[in-house]
Order: structure tokens, then sequence, then C-alpha cells
């Protein structure tokens, strides 16, 4: 009898990125801090609105690096970064989502957060 695998869970999490008075960048998030309780979790960022601006995900970074809790991939359009959590690291994780608008040859980052908290 083979043991079943557990169904893979996915958090799709809204990103709102307007230009600011000052020149930069305000990034808003729904849900603000995502909570991780299993393994392997799916954490899906899509870009909503950019009121007017050409606003993609260009990459990402993690911390703390180690240990190693998170992969991820940017779509062809650019507008959805898929992150694969471990969840094996009960905590904070701080994430560096790196956007890039390409008509303006400009690049920033903005830092959400996760929360996880493995279960068992």
């Amino acid at each position: 009898m083979n043991t079943p695998i557990s169904v893979t869970p996915f958090i799709n999490i809204l990103v709102w990125v307007k230009r600011n008075a000052n020149g930069g960048y305000d990034v808003t998030y729904q849900p603000a801090v995502p909570l991780v309780v299993q393994p392997d979790t799916v954490i899906n960022y899509q870009i909503v609105d950019t009121y007017g601006e050409n606003i993609i995900f260009s990459g990402l970074s993690v911390a703390p690096i180690e240990p190693k809790q998170i992969s991820y991939a940017v779509s062809v359009s650019g507008k959805v970064l898929s992150a694969n959590d471990a969840n094996t690291y009960s905590g904070i994780l701080s994430l560096n989502l790196q956007f890039t608008n390409p008509t303006r040859g400009e690049t920033f980052t903005h830092d959400p957060q996760i929360r996880n908290e493995p279960q068992g």
C-alpha cells in the first residue's frame, strides 16, 4: 500500500504597484503577511494593477539565506512570481521582490514577509 501524497497548497497574493510623488513606487500586498503551515507551499505573487506603469517582476532574494526555504520562477509575462516554500523553518522570512519598469529603465525592490509555522 502506498502512502498518499498530500495536495500542494497554494497561497495567492495580489500585488498593487503605484508610482509615488517622489518618483519611487508604493507596493501593496493582499494578504500582507501570508501564514504558511504546510510543507512545499506555492506562493503566487500576481501584479494586478500598476496604475498605467509597465511594471514586471524580475527576481527574488530571501533572508535569512539559511536554511534554504524558497525557490522561485517568474512567468513569461513578468506579472506572476511563483515561490515554492519548503516550510521547514519556523519564523519570518523577509523577501526582496525585484521589480523592473522596462519603459523607464528602472529597477527597484520591495520587502514583504512570509510567516512560516510548520505543523507537526
